[in-house]
């Protein structure tokens, strides 16, 4: 969902760093492959008695054991950080940002990032640099949505040793209600239905969903057209007249996620048509109001709710 008030992120300042004692290492399958063949270039040396084929097999030990190393410096001491992304309902694709920060002189090179539960993606990382990478997670149901466990690894420069480590990234994403679709109609309170009578309040930027009728045609222009305004009215009388979406009032049988959803979707009817609304769930009534923030507070309670 894309807000146009303040996302719902959380940032976290804390980032991880890569203790050499955190990164694992192993032979790879060319890894084994080469030892063999390095058993086998000691063995015709000694039956021989060659003493260049003693010079290329300590040569390609060496190689060996520098590229241990360097597989596993390619991971120890960087720095990780985690950032969600904005909420989503239910049924889309969270987005979570993770970052590999590099404080050393030296670049990175073929950094893959395994999450748990979707596709690898590689990364090099520039010495002092950051590298950003987005990965995916779909949301089967509402409520606060962790970040998945991710494996770092590296095979980096020969690919004769695999290093890896764990991270689990401290970051969520709020996943709300999927709005029923469709709707029914608001459910109008009964002084409204009894008299539309409605005064002008003013004139806002124009959000999508805003009837064509509406549209600030004086404003518009005043503005040569750069930004679209529409008119807002509310009812002439006091907030009583204000759309109360109360949980209680809707049909026992419907299953609870359905009855949750079914407020979501009146929620956003009733901002996109400028109209005041409240919520009350059980334990939290949240008072009349209209807004990028009113809407957040109301979803933000509908996805949490028990």
């Amino acid at each position: 969902m894309q807000s146009s008030g303040r996302p719902w992120r959380s940032y976290l300042p804390v980032r991880p760093w890569l203790g050499a004692h955190r990164v694992h290492i192993r032979p790879s399958r060319a890894g084994l492959a080469f030892g063999a063949l390095l058993l086998a270039l000691w063995i015709a040396a000694v039956n021989f008695q060659l003493g260049l084929g003693y010079a290329l097999t300590c040569f390609a030990a060496a190689c060996a054991i520098v590229d241990m190393l360097f597989a596993s410096r390619n991971l120890a001491g960087l720095s990780l950080a985690a950032a969600p992304g904005q909420a989503v309902f239910a049924g889309d694709s969270a987005v979570f940002t993770l970052r590999l920060i590099n404080r050393s002189g030296r670049s990175r090179h073929a950094i893959t990032v395994h999450p748990a539960i979707s596709e690898a993606q590689q990364a090099d990382v520039a010495a002092h640099g950051k590298s950003a990478i987005a990965i995916n997670v779909a949301t089967t149901r509402r409520g606060w949505l962790e970040a998945p466990a991710v494996r770092l690894s590296s095979s980096f420069p020969l690919g004769l040793f695999y290093a890896w480590c764990w991270w689990q990234p401290e970051a969520r994403v709020l996943v709300l209600p999927r709005p029923e679709t469709p709707s029914p109609a608001l459910p109008m309170p009964a002084r409204q239905q009894e008299n539309q009578h409605q005064e002008l309040a003013g004139v806002r930027a124009y959000q999508p969903g805003d009837p064509q009728q509406r549209l600030a045609w004086r404003q518009i222009a005043r503005h040569d057209g750069e930004h679209l305004y529409s008119k807002h009215f509310q009812d002439s009388g006091d907030s009583q007249g204000a759309l109360l979406f109360d949980l209680a009032s809707l049909p026992v049988t419907l299953e609870p996620e359905a009855r949750l959803s079914r407020l979501a979707a009146w929620v956003l009817q009733a901002e996109r048509a400028g109209l005041p609304y409240g919520l009350r769930l059980d334990g939290l009534t949240l008072a009349p109001g209209l807004g990028p923030r009113h809407q957040e507070s109301c979803l933000r309670a509908l996805a949490e709710a028990p």
